[in-house]
């Protein structure tokens, strides 16, 4: 199923736009990436879409389901590919059909899995329509970790030829694909090297905006958070890898509070390490009550995943302490502060306990605060946007 709605500028867009006049595009997403889920690709559909407006944007939204025929299902089962039997076979036409009636010049895919329509899009269209890949990170990024990490393992222990042959098929499609794309944006400065390394034509990436949710903050001295989808390979890795690192030197009546799911994981960890205690998923209310009570907002991220940390964004939101690695703040810029970070498991450990000191807690929220001040807001995005796309 396959639909269209307007989406016109609001209050926050009105700074750009009043002396703008607006530029009608099409943006194409799967539906389920338009809801209002806290989960990390539906808010960065959202900012992506605010900062289009804002940087003057009329935009059409085409929204899909994504193919869900038993025979489809079947083949993916069976003869896995990637980047293949997901989308609905006319959404292209569709695209298309939409484009030509309203006389669109730019057309805005959201997430990778829009690629494979350029190349008939391409065709059909012809140069002077653009069409940009609003990317939310490279699916061979994470089917790289999944192989890497297998079955729980690491160093590429239990890797076969069909991995092999999985994770080939995968780049050469994303470099195919990126031969009908005229621009695309990304969410890290990591990911952007890569989309060069594919072929990408013009490439750039922008910094997330901090929506500024402060809390009231009230530590308690011996706790910790965690907040994260615990079976995804680079969550569970590095969350796991902080927990032994941090199990060599904790003492006393230290906890890690884990929210997040599945809950069959968190129960496996919870029996592996005594001091973790599970909370489950907690509602938006119930993470910031919670949240308010830890000494510090642990992100351990010791691999480059696919996109960036949105909940990184929230927690620094919080304006408590965070500490994190140089890969769990991808996707982020600012000008003054200094956000705490670690390389190794065993170096955020010791990082985690100092924060326990109040002290040293307090001027890290300090520091917090002058990175929210400093990092660029939606208004700067966009104008960044129109200049990367010259106009």
């Amino acid at each position: 199923m396959i639909s269209t709605r307007n989406i016109t500028s609001n209050s926050d867009s009105q700074n750009l736009t009043n002396f703008l006049s607006l530029t009608p595009a099409l943006f194409v997403s799967a539906s389920a990436y338009l809801t209002n889920s806290p989960g990390g690709v539906q808010i960065c559909t959202q900012e992506y879409i605010n900062t289009l407006k804002t940087a003057g944007f009329s935009l059409s939204v085409l929204s899909y389901e994504p193919e869900r025929g038993l025979i489809t299902r079947i083949q993916r089962k069976l003869f896995p590919q990637p980047y293949v039997g997901r989308l609905p076979v006319n959404l292209a036409q569709d695209v298309i059909s939409q484009a030509k009636a309203q006389n669109l010049k730019w057309i805005f895919l959201n997430q990778v899995d829009t690629a494979p329509i350029a190349k008939e899009l391409r065709s059909q269209l012809g140069p002077e329509c653009k069409i940009i890949l609003l990317s939310h990170g490279l699916e061979s990024t994470d089917i790289f970790h999944a192989i890497r990490t297998k079955n729980g393992k690491a160093n590429f222990s239990e890797i076969t030829s069909k991995d092999l042959q999985f994770l080939a098929q995968s780049l050469v499609a994303e470099g195919i694909h990126r031969q009908y794309i005229d621009y695309i944006f990304c969410l890290s400065a990591f990911e952007a090297e890569i989309e060069r390394w594919l072929g990408a034509k013009n490439v750039t990436w922008f910094p997330r905006t901090i929506p500024l949710n402060p809390l009231p903050w009230n530590p308690h001295n011996a706790r910790l958070g965690f907040v994260g989808t615990i079976d995804h390979v680079p969550n569970k890795e590095g969350l796991i890898l902080f927990l032994e690192a941090l199990e060599k030197r904790a003492i006393g009546n230290i906890s890690l509070r884990l929210v997040g799911g599945p809950e069959s994981v968190a129960k496996d960890i919870t029996q592996r390490f005594s001091f973790v205690e599970y909370l489950g998923q907690l509602s938006n209310e119930e993470l910031e009550k919670e949240a308010s009570t830890w000494s510090c907002f642990v992100h351990p991220l010791f691999c480059y995943s696919r996109g960036c940390s949105t909940k990184l964004a929230i927690a620094l939101g919080w304006q408590i302490p965070v500490i994190t690695t140089p890969a769990g703040c991808r996707g982020y810029t600012w000008n003054e502060g200094k956000l705490p970070l670690a390389d190794t498991p065993d170096s955020l450990a010791i990082l985690a306990l100092t924060m326990l000191d109040q002290e040293v807690a307090i001027n890290t929220q300090r520091e917090i605060i002058n990175i929210i001040n400093s990092a660029l807001n939606l208004s700067e995005v966009a104008k960044k946007v129109r200049l990367f796309l010259s106009i």
